[in-house]
Formats: C-alpha cells, sequence, structure tokens
C-alpha cells in the first residue's frame, strides 16, 4: 500500500493549523521509500511538515516536477532542515531559464536558487532523461512526449534559446507513476506538457490503464478548446478518478466535478491518499 499526503496547496479544504500557498508538494510513502514531490513556494512547507507528523530528516530523497519557483521555492529551507545530504530528482532543464510575460512585462519563475548554491546546501541531484525507476514501483518520467493535437503550450510561459524569446517547452516536465500490486496512478505537478500526454505517457509506461491521476493540471488557464478536449478524454475514461488542485483553478474544478462526478475530488492541504 502507497500513501500520499498533501503538504501544500493553494487550497485548505478544511479548518486545521495547516497553511496554504500557491504552490504545490506531495509526500509519497511507497515500499519504505519516503519521496517529497516537489517543495512548494517556500513559506508553508516546513510549518505543514511539522503538522502533519512528516520528519524532512526521514526523506530518502525529492522529485523535482519542473522548474517553477512555485514548486522548488521550498528546497532552500528543507535542505537547511537537514544534517545529510538529499538526493533530487529532475530533468537538467529544471535549471533552463523559465520567464512569464504578462502584457509584455517579463519577469523569471525559475528555481529561486542556481544548482551549486543547492548542491552547496546539501543537494545530489539525479538527472532523469525519458525515465528512471530509482525504487521498485516508481518510475520518473520526464520529457513526455507530446502526441495530442489540442494540448498546446501556454503562450504566457517562455524561455530564452540561443538569445531568443520562445515558448518553454517543458522539456523538465517531470510525472511520477506509482505501480502498486492491482492499481497504477500518476502524480503531475503542473503537467505543463498536457495532462492527457502525461497520462498516455503513463498508460504507455505502465502497459495498461492509471487509475487515479493526483495533481496539477494546469487546465485553469489553459484555452477553452484544450480544456474541453482535455475534459472529455478525462471523462472517456470510466476507470479513472482526478485529484486535481494548484494550477487547475477553482472554476476548472467545478468543472471537473459536474463532468466526472464521485470521480473528482480536490486535492487541498492535509489530503491523504491510499493507493
Amino acid at each position: 500500500m502507497s500513501r500520499v499526503t498533501v503538504v501544500v496547496d493553494n487550497l485548505v479544504t478544511h479548518v486545521s493549523p495547516l497553511f496554504g500557498e500557491h504552490g504545490l508538494s506531495m509526500w509519497l510513502e511507497h515500499g519504505g521509500a519516503n519521496i517529497l514531490y516537489d517543495t512548494g513556494m517556500g513559506r508553508a512547507l516546513l510549518p505543514n511538515l511539522e503538522t502533519l507528523g512528516l520528519d524532512p530528516g526521514r526523506l530518502d530523497a525529492v522529485v523535482l516536477s519542473h522548474g517553477h519557483y512555485d514548486h522548488t521555492g521550498g528546497l532552500e529551507a528543507l535542505l537547511g532542515a537537514r544534517q545529510e545530504p538529499l538526493p533530487v530528482y529532475c530533468h537538467a532543464a529544471v535549471f533552463d531559464p523559465h520567464l512569464a510575460d504578462h502584457q509584455g512585462r517579463r519577469r523569471e519563475v525559475g528555481p529561486p536558487l542556481a544548482r551549486p548554491a543547492y548542491e552547496a546546501l546539501g543537494a545530489r541531484f539525479h538527472f532523469v532523461e525519458r525515465w528512471a525507476s530509482p525504487w521498485p514501483g516508481v518510475t520518473l518520467l520526464a520529457d513526455i512526449p507530446r502526441v495530442t493535437g489540442f494540448e498546446v503550450p501556454a503562450p504566457n510561459l517562455i524561455t530564452l534559446q540561443g538569445g531568443q524569446v520562445s515558448p518553454d517547452p517543458f522539456h523538465d516536465d517531470l510525472s511520477i507513476l506509482i505501480q502498486g500490486d492491482s492499481k497504477a496512478a500518476v502524480l503531475t505537478g503542473c503537467a505543463h506538457s498536457g495532462v492527457v500526454n502525461v497520462l498516455l505517457d503513463a498508460e504507455d509506461k505502465a502497459g495498461g490503464p492509471v487509475e487515479l491521476l493526483v495533481g496539477g493540471t494546469h487546465l485553469g488557464p489553459a484555452p477553452e478548446a484544450q480544456q474541453k478536449a482535455a475534459l472529455a478524454e478525462l471523462a472517456s475514461r470510466e476507470g479513472l478518478k482526478v485529484v486535481a488542485g494548484h494550477c487547475t483553478g477553482p472554476a476548472m474544478a467545478g468543472r471537473m466535478h459536474q463532468l466526472l462526478g464521485p470521480r473528482f475530488s480536490y486535492m487541498g492541504v492535509g489530503t491523504v491518499l491510499e493507493i
């Protein structure tokens, strides 16, 4: 049995001493390993870990879904809370330029620190190229193939290549496939490569259907055509349950709930899922 605990999310869905912030972090327990998937924006991570009774010293590794500050911002504090070095799994493009363009005004949205600074704090990076299985039953998927015709790059998320501005390809978008005794689940950070592309890649690697999708979907800010096509794909998988939050957005979460009914739930800080 595997367990996922939501440590950081935009919302706290019930009254508690936990903190919400724009970001995402999930603690995965699987086969005796403790893995933290993303670290949120930074302010909520350590207080929420303490409230949830999750000791950073017990972590075997951190996995980063991509190089945005709301997923990497807590890494500095996490490393500082430990006595030992910590393996960090991610795609090398996490440290490529990541920028957001808001009406012509660009701002850096990548990790707060450069790679050498994290390494000085105890991070030991392991770069994933296509897929890796550091623990039995856990597969890291990146760079995720873009095979759907309707999932397109977000126009306001950009990078610099050869000094030229271009849409961010998010080669670093990394998902986690968890395969238990009887079912498979996939964890996403923001699914910048497209939530259906993520599902297709996970299904291909698992050799069968995925029964549970947990994490951010980035459908909230997606174009309407992409939203409709992705929702139709999610609905067509009758055995799929979706637990979404963060960049999904409350309006899209409402649409998912209306379409999927009991197959959908909002994640929220403090949510615990058994896989």
